[in-house]
């Protein structure tokens, strides 16, 4: 049977990737850095390591017919390495690309250029989307706590794609190789400015929106407070100023490779209402267990807000701000232990708080003893969001 392996398996596109391929009837491999907190399905071989890591990807894509490749950063940095432990495994590669790369000088067109060329002699595929409509949800807050949407270069005008629509060509491409050797340049069916992307993002959540226009010099700061990279910063206030008066292409590839039109931001936005929406915190306690019942925690970290801090004395240095860190420490405490199964009472509701007791049935690894665990958490809401877990443990945690 076919085997492929994804990496970014856990992420926006990636996760669609995953579902796309399950569905074709193919074996498939995923690198994450956390098995016990991917909410991929049981069916997907989970192959612990960092994209970072030569290693890593290399012992992930031993034995396996096709890749499909995401870069994550904005830099080049380590990734010559990196595809170079995956190309020696499997020639047949499939990548995640950008839409501002250019043919003539793909090295010259920042970090997707540079790898393009790094696969170079590989039967590629490269897949070239623009703007990537899920990135709406960095509105997400502001839609949530008020009705003003703040942000330079309102008129810009955005062919934004869905990330399913990139998916699936990218599992169109995995499964044929007709498509090795072809550049594919994805966009969704129209342009939008981002005005009007908030007007659909208004219509689909029933709540009155308007934009506020920020100047360079407050998005720069705000970008700046919030660590991103100076030079992409410089970059992206450019860009998008430009595309006031020239706004991004559109494209028909998705709809020649796929049969049938490009998903709308209409389409997407219905979809995502509920993110842009403050949920009441019975329904944010519900969906949490739900999540956890099933086993999906890409799900409930979903309900985190991004600064949620967690505090558990029992464990390591006992307090963690951001999903990051809180992930980080869930691998380190699990290190050493198998999960078999987790039995849950809740959630138990009261005002802006809710709690879960949580009864985990785990093995260590170690001296192959049972080491059930108990614990409750106590969680508060705030906006629609989990910002705070407090735990309390009635037996000690492993690790």
């Amino acid at each position: 049977m076919t085997t492929i392996l994804v990496t970014g398996a856990t992420g926006r596109v990636g996760r669609h990737v995953v579902q796309g391929l399950l569905e074709a009837g193919v074996t498939v491999r995923a690198l994450v850095r956390n098995p016990l907190l991917t909410g991929l399905p049981d069916d997907v071989v989970l192959e612990q390591g960092d994209i970072y890591d030569p290693a890593a990807v290399e012992r992930a894509a031993s034995g396996v017919d096709a890749a499909f490749l995401l870069w994550p950063s904005y830099t080049a940095d380590g990734a010559e390495e990196v595809v170079t432990a995956l190309t020696q495994q499997v020639s047949r590669v499939v990548y995640l690309s950008s839409l501002n790369v250019s043919d003539d000088e793909p090295a010259g067109s920042g970090v997707w250029g540079e790898i393009e060329v790094m696969l170079a002699g590989t039967d590629w595929t490269f897949l070239r989307p623009g703007g990537f409509m899920v990135n709406t949800q960095e509105w997400a807050d502001e839609i949530r706590t008020g009705d003003v949407v703040k942000m330079p270069s309102a008129g810009a005008g955005r062919s934004l794609i869905h990330e399913r629509d990139i998916a699936a060509v990218a599992v169109l491409a995995l499964l044929d190789d007709k498509h090795i050797g072809q550049t594919y340049r994805l966009t969704g069916p129209e342009v939008l400015t981002q005005t009007e992307q908030i007007a659909v993002l208004s219509n689909a959540t029933g709540k009155p929106l308007r934009v506020e226009e920020q100047s360079p010099a407050e998005a720069r700061q705000i970008m700046s407070d919030q660590g991103v990279d100076p030079a992409f910063i410089e970059g992206a206030l450019a860009y998008w100023s430009s595309l006031v008066d020239s706004p991004e292409p559109v494209t028909d590839t998705v709809e020649s490779l796929l049969g049938r039109p490009a998903l709308t931001f209409r389409d997407w936005a219905e979809e995502h209402a509920d993110e842009f929406v403050v949920l009441p915190t019975a329904e944010v306690a519900n969906r949490y267990v739900d999540a956890f019942r099933t086993g999906d925690f890409a799900s409930a970290t979903k309900l985190m807000a991004a600064d949620v801090v967690r505090v558990a004395p029992l464990e390591g240095t006992g307090e963690h701000q951001g999903l990051t860190a809180i992930m980080e420490n869930a691998q380190a405490v699990t290190a050493d232990v198998e999960i078999l199964g987790v039995e849950l009472l809740g959630p138990l509701l009261l005002d802006d708080h809710f709690a879960v007791r949580f009864t985990f049935d785990a093995r260590d690894l170690t001296t192959g003893d049972a080491t059930p665990t108990t614990k409750l958490s106590l969680y508060t809401v705030t906006n629609g969001r989990i910002t705070r877990e407090e735990v309390f443990y009635f037996t000690s945690p492993q690790g």
